[in-house]
């Protein structure tokens, strides 16, 4: 029995000792609202002659490096890109419509176009664009468009499942990005 109380005595002990936590720091500085750490935002403009033609895939292509993709926004969070279309922010992927003018018989000829721009994210911190033309074409670039990408960090885009994300606006509100 006396065995038996020692052992109890030392298991107690232990977990005490175990529990016990050093003094209280002083108190941190107050930090500013907003969640950078969080969720990053980046305007880039990519010219024409940032595209390049894959002939395997009938595509144009081009790859933008991003360093706020890291793992976790890989693996579990969300990147967002979107095109400025006329003004407006619209989410990639995205079909766009436009027209070029072409000369046929010595005359300019103004014709629809339609693209389809699409994206992948890379697990290296970037994402490539893709812009195939609905005919497969491959005779111009396409011309310089701005982009802009937002990179959310796992834990903010699992709680904000209120948020449209296919709305520029409506992220740059809930996330409270500056352009």
């Amino acid at each position: 029995m006396k065995k038996l109380s020692v052992i109890c005595m030392a298991i107690l002990a232990v977990a005490l000792m175990a529990s016990c936590r050093g003094p209280q720091g002083p108190a941190g500085h107050d930090g500013h609202d907003g969640n950078d750490a969080n969720v990053s935002s980046s305007t880039v403009t990519v010219n024409s002659r940032d595209w390049e033609w894959n002939d395997l895939n009938g595509q144009w292509t081009v790859t933008i490096d991003y360093g706020a993709i890291n793992s976790n926004v890989f693996n579990y969070g969300a990147v967002l890109v979107y095109m400025d279309v006329d003004g407006a922010w619209s989410q990639v992927p995205l079909t766009y419509y436009y027209q070029d003018v072409i000369v046929e018989e010595g005359q300019n000829v103004t014709i629809n176009c339609e693209a389809s721009i699409e994206v992948a994210t890379l697990s290296d911190g970037g994402v490539r664009l893709f812009w195939t033309e609905s005919d497969f074409y491959d005779g111009m670039r396409p011309e310089t468009h701005d982009f802009k990408i937002v990179a959310i960090e796992a834990a903010v885009y699992s709680e904000r499942s209120d948020v449209d994300y296919s709305n520029y606006e409506a992220v740059k509100t809930a996330f409270q990005l500056a352009d």
